[in-house]
């Protein structure tokens, strides 16, 4: 029996939501295109839910986009090493998860990658997210 949830993650198998159909087209077809995307609204009104479905939506349709959803919320006093640590951990565990949901396993490319990868500032958090792609992409490397 599904009921309105009122803290915590929604889940549309057991809560009642909205399913803001026209709008998360619209927002995958931002994201095909490339743009920016900023959801603003205030507290409480589903824009965590609204993120997650549309992400769920587009990689239904499209396996090759991988999202990674990140939590800053949590990182938000930590220290900048403390940050950076936890960033890589949070990505880390959000690829692991991203392959098991898919059955599939990592290529060695991308575990070794994974590996050698130490986020200690903004600059190699940068680096991690232009190279990401690019092992992401060839298939050689998968």
């Amino acid at each position: 029996m599904r009921s309105f949830g009122t803290y915590g993650y929604v889940r549309p198998e057991q809560h009642y939501i909205v399913p803001r159909t026209t709008e998360v087209a619209d927002f995958i077809n931002r994201v095909k295109a490339g743009r920016y995307i900023v959801l603003f609204a205030p507290r409480q009104t589903g824009k965590t839910t609204f993120f997650r479905l549309a992400l769920n939506t587009l990689t239904v349709e499209d396996p090759t986009y991988f999202p990674i959803l990140l939590d800053f919320q949590t990182l938000r006093t930590a220290a900048p090493v403390t940050f950076y640590e936890q960033l890589y951990y949070q990505i880390k565990r959000q690829i692991e998860s991203i392959f098991q949901k898919r059955g599939e396993a990592p290529s060695e490319a991308l575990t070794q990658f994974l590996a050698d990868t130490t986020l200690t500032d903004h600059f190699s958090m940068e680096a991690f997210f232009e190279n990401l792609p690019v092992i992401q992409e060839r298939p050689s490397l998968l």
